[in-house]
């Protein structure tokens, strides 16, 4: 059994797609690219300057040319990971400036990168690195992508999360693995393309799609609205936006590439008038990725949602209450791709050590909760009942034994001794565990192989 649910019913849904088809036929979206629009014009739909106006025949025509599913290849078999297969992808934080650590904030170095690379590699939870885990201000903008990219192959072989960065910049990555890897014919860089909300595609993003289409690379369309500046202040008129801005990319990219696999996703959060700053760990934040995951569901698509998120400053009972809503509510929804997984606080702003380990074990216990629990005659334990009787022990039975791994999570880090245990261990608290665990992850670390080629390829965009 798998616990799920949604926030929305199937009425709910309905109302959202057809306002949305109302936004996309009769308000339009916003391509600032002449060769986009162009290609809109070709495939019959209707502009008027920049804007363009996708018709629901339009739509369904490019939806029903996306795969439901597809492969995202690491460097071994074993690293490969399936998006859209039922089991939610792991990726960790992603484009934060500031690295903190201890009582520590810093801006991101290369040092922190590494680290973050190497952390990713020996996760037990994440399945995909991510280039941008932090931003390393210590490299020359003139050459961080490729020092990004190149170390992200060298300390880790899992999927990567791809470039969708600056003019000339996105060939050169997808040139690096092509070296790397010896050509693209997999699916090797998942693409992030960000709308501008309200109803705006950039030409930057614009041409990151084309590029990706070219190099037949997965993309990842999500939205990140701010309920009452960059959407309405209502969660269903910021739902509503944040789907047509989706919709009318992915249909682009079937455009420019028919079959090209997508995911649909939104990382929209509510927004705190206070301070006219987003918010990020809010009930809002996880209702939005409920309502996502329900939209990719109506519309047969893998989505991306979610997260550990949080507004906290610190590592502390905050950042722990907000973090679990909001993967909670991600994994009970259905979410098939969770990037910002491990390591986020400050509103995206900076990546915590510490929070990087803590945060595994969030999403390892909002998985077990996700799981729910199986109902069959062996798990009933009747006979085992019986046996043991009125007032009898379980512990020595052999039914314990044989189930009580796999049906009682036992959390690392966590604090379950008794107290005067805990008093006579130091007193630590789950940061300070989070922290001796984290050295030991880079102690331990061992970089993975490299052929002599694709060192040489890398070390140029390393030393």
């Amino acid at each position: 059994m798998r616990v799920s649910g949604s926030c929305l019913s199937p009425k709910e849904i309905q109302d959202l797609h057809e306002a949305t088809l109302k936004v996309l036929a009769g308000t339009g979206v916003r391509f600032a690219h002449e060769e986009a629009l162009e290609i809109f014009k070709k495939s019959g739909a209707k502009t008027e300057g920049a804007a363009v106006y996708i018709d629901e025949k339009l739509l369904e025509q490019a939806l029903e040319s996306i795969p439901g599913s597809f492969m995202l290849y690491g460097r071994e078999s074993g690293d490969n990971v399936l998006v859209g297969g039922g089991r939610p992808v792991y990726a960790p934080a992603s484009g934060p400036v500031f690295v903190k650590s201890g009582s520590q904030k810093r801006p991101a170095s290369g040092k922190d990168f590494i680290d973050l690379m190497k952390l990713t590699q020996s996760s037990p939870v994440l399945g995909v690195a991510n280039y941008i885990v932090v931003e390393p201000q210590d490299i020359d903008g003139s050459r961080r992508r490729l020092f990004q990219l190149a170390a992200a192959l060298k300390y880790s072989t899992k999927p990567l999360v791809g470039m969708s960065v600056g003019e000339g910049e996105t060939g050169k990555c997808f040139e690096l693995v092509r070296k790397f890897y010896g050509g693209l014919a997999e699916n090797r860089l998942l693409g992030v393309i960000s709308p501008i909300s309200p109803l705006t595609y950039d030409r930057g993003m614009i041409e990151r799609v084309m590029e990706y289409a070219r190099a037949g690379q997965p993309l990842m369309f999500a939205s990140c609205s701010q309920p009452g500046f960059t959407s309405p202040a209502t969660l269903a008129g910021t739902v509503v936006v944040d789907n047509a801005q989706q919709l009318a990319g992915i249909v682009f990219s079937q455009l420019c590439k028919p079959g090209l696999p997508v995911v649909y996703g939104s990382t929209s959060v509510s927004c705190d008038m206070r301070y006219a700053s987003p918010a990020i760990g809010s009930p809002e934040a996880a209702l939005m990725a409920m309502a996502t995951s329900a939209l990719a569901k109506y519309y047969g698509l893998p989505c991306r949602t979610g997260g550990t998120l949080t507004d906290a400053k610190l590592p502390d009972m905050q950042a722990g209450l907000e973090s679990m809503m909001v993967m909670m509510s991600t994994l009970i929804s259905g979410a098939d791709f969770v990037l910002q997984s491990c390591g986020i606080l400050d509103s995206f702003n900076t990546v915590s050590l510490e929070k990087f380990i803590i945060d595994e074990v969030t999403v390892a216990m909002a998985e077990r909760f996700a799981a729910g629990f199986d109902i069959d005659e062996h798990k009933l334990a009747a006979a085992v009942i019986e046996k043991v009787g009125p007032g009898g022990m379980y512990l020595d039975d052999d039914h314990t034994a044989l189930n009580y791994r796999s049906e009682l999570y036992i959390p690392p880090l966590l604090s379950r001794e008794s107290y005067s245990s805990w008093e006579q261990g130091g007193s630590r608290t789950l940061e300070q565990r989070a922290h001796e665990l984290l050295n030991e992850r880079l102690n331990d670390y061992e970089p993975p192989p490299l052929t002599p080629e694709q060192e040489n390829i890398l070390m140029k965009h390393l030393s």
